[in-house]
């Protein structure tokens, strides 16, 4: 790991080799949940202090005793896999060249949202659809299943960002990338962005739908 302050402002990191990413779970409330953040540990013989980086996601501990006490764990390959994953893709729609290392800036507030992204898909628990969607009708585009690929849902309030990060068989788990309101019994609630949410295969639609919240008029039916 290298680290660069070219600005006060900035901090940037370049990733050569083990991800440097530690989660810090922090008590939150008496019914045990955590608030999680991540930390990046400095090297020992640099003037920097650790880098810490609050998120929205709270995490639900099986086990009371755990939640009571604030507790630092290190990234697993998952958490390190959806990371790089989700980085490089940027940079690819960013057109930007991609190497042997990763260099990202801390301040960025794209790196920032994929973070929460990762952080979500580590510790969140997802929700289910029912209600929430349209069902496929076949008319649409079917965005293809892979892992960091992010999608369009449609739900009953229009076309909703989000980003796979787990797959199974027909279950796809994603985190919302924007808030869904829900409309129950002629009140409103809300799955919030960054949530997970299960879906179906068939649930998921290209990207560019969710850009215009509507279907983009260039779209090819099927």
């Amino acid at each position: 790991m290298v680290l660069n302050l070219q600005d006060r402002s900035i901090i940037m990191i370049e990733l050569s080799g083990e991800i440097p990413f530690l989660w810090r779970l922090s008590p939150e409330s008496s019914d045990g949940y955590c608030s999680v953040s991540v930390v990046i540990a400095c090297p020992p013989d640099t003037e920097i202090k650790d880098v810490t980086i609050e998120t929205s996601v709270l995490s639900l501990s099986s086990d009371n005793t755990r939640s009571a006490v604030e507790e630092t764990l290190e990234w697993n390959q998952e958490d390190i896999n959806l990371f790089l994953r989700l980085v490089n893709q940027r940079q690819l729609l960013n057109n930007e060249p991609l190497n042997d290392s990763v260099r990202i800036d801390l301040t960025d507030p794209e790196i920032i949202d994929i973070i929460h992204v990762v952080a979500a898909a580590g510790f969140g628990v997802a929700f289910t659809s029912y209600g929430l969607l349209k069902k496929p009708d076949g008319s649409l585009p079917l965005q293809k299943c892979e892992l960091g690929l992010t999608t369009s849902l449609n739900t009953m309030c229009g076309f909703v960002p989000c980003v796979i990060v787990d797959i199974e068989d027909d279950d796809v788990v994603c985190v919302l990338l924007d808030d869904i309101d829900v409309k129950s019994d002629g009140d409103f609630d809300r799955v919030y962005r960054h949530d997970l949410l299960l879906v179906k295969r068939t649930d998921l639609f290209k990207p560019e739908f969710s850009e215009t919240r509507k279907k983009p008029v260039s779209a090819i039916l099927h």
